[in-house]
């Protein structure tokens, strides 16, 4: 009788992401935790202590192919809010034109160093979502370049490490910039003015009988499900009129955010059916079937070409973002940290905005709390943000890949 099967797989897979996290907490975000996942797998892989089917005997992969995605992207697609985006306007500019950069920096310089497939597929995992990274990898696979594959989870797992520095510096300096210029006094000031807002209560709409019924994890698994198949068939019909820009893809993203605004789905519909952990454990796991279907050799010679495309794109990301924030009268060096939500993705963002106000020892209290109120927010929302550019520039650039 074989130790393989659906239940242990299942247990050592939630371990690997288990130990990730862990060492994660312990480093404050400083350490990816799918990174860590990731090396786990990879070192009891190639020394044969788990086989390298694990994921398939644990019937995730099938997920991942059939459903985990759409819902994924419709469940992401649902957290944007277009009143917050439309109050912090900036913010989202500031990361569709670093997303842009990265896009630039990819198809011209990313393209002659380390070739069209690798630059153009490292677009959506740059951008900042692991969906958008799924994307990429799905084309590769697609294609028959598992190669590619792997470089561009390569390309996601690594980019924080590289991102969280940057946006410490660039944070840091802001800070260091309005207490120099006043800013940071005036809005002291303002703050200690305003009056306590009263804390709002918002009452629970009332249930239609109908609704009373039929209110359950289920009926909003069916709402998901109901919006993804729309969108599957729009962007399938779509695609071969349009080339393959507007595609299932796309349009899951768009009619997750419709269907949230319009009050169909609810913010975030896979928590509140208790469905996400399950689901997104599904998604994470395409990692570890992405590492296992090359060999070492493989894999060791994307490494290079991944650190060199993930710099490249945060030079572009930077002077974009660097650029608009004067012309938008954003200091830019605040612009710069924002951009970088893209690589360090969330609770990173929330966490090194945090760490950086926590580290400057000399600020008052009441600066603290104005640093926090003015930094903590936009970073949040740029994560958002990026999650949701990604997508969309991975969805696009997967069609010139190849």
């Amino acid at each position: 009788m074989s130790f393989w099967v659906v239940s242990t797989a299942m247990a050592v897979i939630a371990l690997f992401f288990v130990i990730g996290n862990a060492v994660s907490v312990k480093t404050k975000g400083y350490i990816n935790s799918v990174l860590v996942a990731v090396i786990v797998f990879l070192v009891l892989m190639y020394t044969g202590v788990v086989p390298a089917d694990v994921t398939v005997t644990a019937g995730l992969t099938g997920m991942v192919g059939s459903f985990v995605i759409p819902f994924c992207i419709v469940d992401v697609a649902s957290t944007l809010k277009l009143k917050e985006l439309k109050n912090e306007w900036k913010t989202a500019l500031i990361i569709v034109v670093a997303t842009l950069g990265i896009a630039v920096i990819c198809a011209t310089v990313g393209v002659a160093a380390i070739g069209r497939a690798r630059a153009i597929g490292a677009i959506g995992p740059l951008g900042g979502a692991l969906l958008a990274t799924t994307i990429s990898q799905q084309m590769a696979t697609a294609m028959n370049a598992p190669d590619v594959a792997v470089f561009v989870m390569i390309v996601l797992v690594l980019q924080m490490l590289i991102g969280l520095p940057i946006a410490s510096i660039c944070l840091k300096q802001y800070i260091k910039n309005i207490r120099a210029n006043g800013e940071l006094a005036a809005h002291c000031e303002q703050l200690a003015a305003a009056a306590p807002a009263a804390a709002a209560v918002q009452a629970e709409a009332k249930r239609s009988a109908f609704s009373r019924y039929v209110e359950s994890d289920y009926w909003v698994f069916f709402k998901v499900a109901l919006v993804a198949s729309i969108a599957y068939f729009i962007g399938t019909w779509l695609a071969p009129v349009t080339k393959s820009i507007i595609n299932a893809t796309l349009c899951y993203l768009i009619f997750g955010v419709a269907a949230a605004e319009l009050g169909f789905l609810d913010r975030s519909p896979l928590a509140k059916a208790r469905s996400q952990g399950i689901i997104y454990f599904a998604l994470f796991s395409l990692l570890l079937s992405t590492f296992a279907s090359v060999s070492f050799e493989v894999m060791m010679s994307q490494i290079l070409p991944a650190v060199a495309i993930i710099l490249m794109a945060a030079v572009g990301m930077l002077v974009f973002s660097a650029v608009l924030g004067k012309v938008l009268k954003v200091d830019p060096w605040l612009a710069m940290g924002i951009s970088m939500c893209c690589y360090i993705g969330y609770p990173g963002s929330q966490i090194v905005a945090e760490e950086v106000i926590r580290g400057t020892t000399d600020l008052t209290e009441e600066e603290n709390k104005t640093c926090t109120q003015m930094i903590v927010p936009r970073m949040v929302l740029g994560y958002f943000v990026a999650a949701i550019t990604s997508i969309l520039a991975a969805s696009v650039a997967v069609g010139f890949m190849f």
